[in-house]
C-alpha cells in the first residue's frame, strides 16, 4: 500500500510535467513552480482519498503522511541535484512493492511510544510501539539511550519501522534542545591521515591497523546462490517461459543477505568504538577530507580502500564530536604528504617513499605521521606540546639503514622511533 501511494504521487508529478511540455512545445521557460503541489496540498488530497479506501481508514493517518514526506524529500533532492553543474540529476524511480521495507511515522503522538513501567506497558525492560492498524511491537532500549535523551528534553520527531534481513528495527529521530556549550581552548588536538597499509594514522604516532575482513563465509553463500540462479535459468530455457524462483533459491538469497547484514553491523560497531576513543582522548579532531569515491575506482587499490570503510569514519566521528561539544574539522589533503611538518618545506614524495626527509631543516619522520601533524596544524594551528615529535608506535628504519632511535634522541628518525619500555602507549586494533 505504501509503495502504491508513493508510485501514484510520482506518476502524477511526472504526468503534470509531460502535459505542460506537450502544451508548451516552443517555450524555453522553466516548469512553473506553482504547478508543483506542496507537501501540505498532498496531505489534504490524501485526507480526501483516505475516506474512500477502507484499507487506509484502518491505518493511522501517520502512515500515509510518512509516504508523502518521503516523496517530498525525493523530489526536493532531485531539484537540488538539477542545480548542480556537471552532474546528472538522476530521475526518481518507481518503488517495487517487494523492496519497500520501512514505514515512516512523522510527528508521532506521545501515546505511540510506551515506556516500560507505565500504566499501558507493565513490562520491566521492553518498550512498546502502538500504532493504529499495525501490529504491536516491543523493543529493547540498549544502553538506555532513548530514555536518557527523553529525560534531557529531546522531542521525538519521527519513528521508522525498518525491516532488515535479521530483525525488525525501530529507528527514533530525536530533536535535542539547543544548548550553548562554553568555548574551550583546544589543547590536545589530533590530526588523522588515512591510508591503505594502516587504516588511520594519528598525529601522536598511533597507527590503527588496516581492516582485513574475513569474507569466506559470504563467498560460499554467494557461490551457492549463483549455482541456484544458473539452475533456474536452465529450467526457464527448457520450459521456454519465465518461471518463479524456487523456495531453495529464496532461502539461499536470504542467507546471503543476513550474512552481509551481520558483517555490516560488526563493522559499524567497530567504527563507533574507534570514534568514541578519538572523542574521549582528544579535545579537537581534524581529519583528511579525502576523495574516497574517486580512490575506490582505482584498479590497483580500489578493493583495499573499499575494505577500510574510510567514508564511514568521517560522518561517525563528526556526530560523536558534535555530541561531545568538541571541534571537528575537515582538511584539504593537498600537499599534506609533501610539506614538512616542522618548517613547511615542500618536496616531491612518490608513493613508494615511506620516509619523509626534509632537505631544509633535516627532519626525518614517518611519511604518514608527518602528514597527520600537518593536518592538525592546518586545522588548529601549532599548539605547544601537541605536535612536532610524535611517538610512533611502529618502528621503521632510516633511509640510510640506521635503526630508529627513541623520541627526542638524535641519530635516527626524529620522533618516529620505538617507545621506551617504561612509557605506556596503547594501540587499539579495530580490524574485524
Amino acid at each position: 500500500m505504501c509503495a502504491e501511494l508513493y508510485n501514484a504521487n510520482l506518476e502524477s508529478w511526472k504526468g503534470t510535467y509531460q502535459w505542460w511540455k506537450e502544451h508548451h512545445p516552443d517555450t524555453d521557460d522553466k516548469f512553473p513552480s506553482e504547478w508543483n503541489l506542496s507537501l501540505y496540498d498532498r496531505m489534504q488530497m490524501f485526507t480526501k482519498v483516505r475516506s474512500d479506501h477502507p484499507e487506509w481508514e484502518r491505518l493511522s493517518v501517520k502512515v500515509g503522511r510518512g509516504v508523502l514526506v518521503r516523496f517530498n524529500r525525493t523530489i526536493t533532492s532531485f531539484y537540488k541535484r538539477c542545480q548542480e553543474e556537471g552532474k546528472k540529476p538522476g530521475y526518481p524511480r518507481f518503488k517495487p512493492v517487494r523492496r519497500w521495507k520501512s514505514i515512516e511515522l512523522p510527528d508521532p503522538t506521545p501515546s505511540m511510544l510506551q515506556a516500560p513501567g507505565t500504566p499501558k506497558n507493565q513490562s520491566v525492560k521492553w518498550w512498546k510501539l502502538s500504532v493504529k492498524g499495525l501490529p504491536r511491537l516491543r523493543y529493547r532500549d540498549k544502553g538506555h539511550r532513548l530514555e536518557k535523551a527523553l529525560g534531557m528534553g529531546a522531542a521525538v520527531k519521527e519513528l521508522r519501522v525498518v525491516r532488515t534481513p535479521l530483525r525488525t528495527e525501530l529507528h527514533v529521530v530525536l530533536k535535542h534542545p539547543d544548548r550553548e556549550l562554553p568555548e574551550k581552548p583546544v589543547t590536545n588536538p589530533v590530526g588523522i591521515d588515512t591510508g591503505i597499509a594502516d587504516r588511520l594514522i594519528l598525529s601522536d604516532g598511533t597507527h590503527i591497523e588496516a581492516r582485513k575482513p574475513d569474507h569466506r563465509g559470504i563467498i560460499r553463500k554467494q557461490k551457492a546462490l549463483s549455482k541456484a540462479d544458473q539452475a533456474h535459468r536452465q529450467r526457464e530455457k527448457a520450459a521456454g517461459k519465465r518461471l518463479p524462483y524456487s523456495h531453495t533459491r529464496e532461502k539461499k538469497r536470504i542467507a546471503l543477505a543476513r550474512a552481509w547484514r551481520r558483517e555490516t553491523e560488526r563493522a559499524d560497531q567497530a567504527d563507533f568504538r574507534l570514534c568514541h576513543d578519538l572523542v574521549t582522548n582528544f579535545d579537537g579532531i581534524a581529519i583528511e577530507d579525502s576523495p574516497v569515491g574517486a580512490w575506490t575506482r582505482s584498479r590497483r587499490f580500489g578493493k583495499k580502500l573499499f575494505d577500510q570503510r574510510l567514508s564511514s569514519i568521517t560522518p561517525k566521528a563528526g556526530d560523536k564530536a558534535a555530541k561531545a561539544g568538541i571541534p571537528f574539522k575537515k582538511v584539504d589533503p593537498a600537499y599534506t604528504s609533501t610539506d614538512c611538518s616542522q618548517c613547511g618545506h615542500r618536496r616531491k614524495m612518490p608513493l613508494k617513499v615511506r620516509v619523509y626527509e626534509c632537505g631544509s631543516c633535516g627532519m626525518v619522520m614517518c611519511r604518514d605521521c608527518n602528514s597527520a601533524i600537518t593536518i592538525s596544524a592546518r586545522a588548529f594551528g601549532r599548539i605547544p606540546g601537541s605536535g612536532g615529535k610524535p611517538r610512533c608506535s611502529r618502528a621503521i628504519e632510516d633511509v640510510d639503514g640506521r635503526p630508529a632511535s627513541p623520541p627526542g634522541k638524535s641519530g635516527g628518525l626524529t620522533g618516529c622511533g620505538t617507545v621506551p619500555e617504561n612509557d605506556s602507549l596503547t594501540v587499539v586494533n579495530y580490524s574485524i
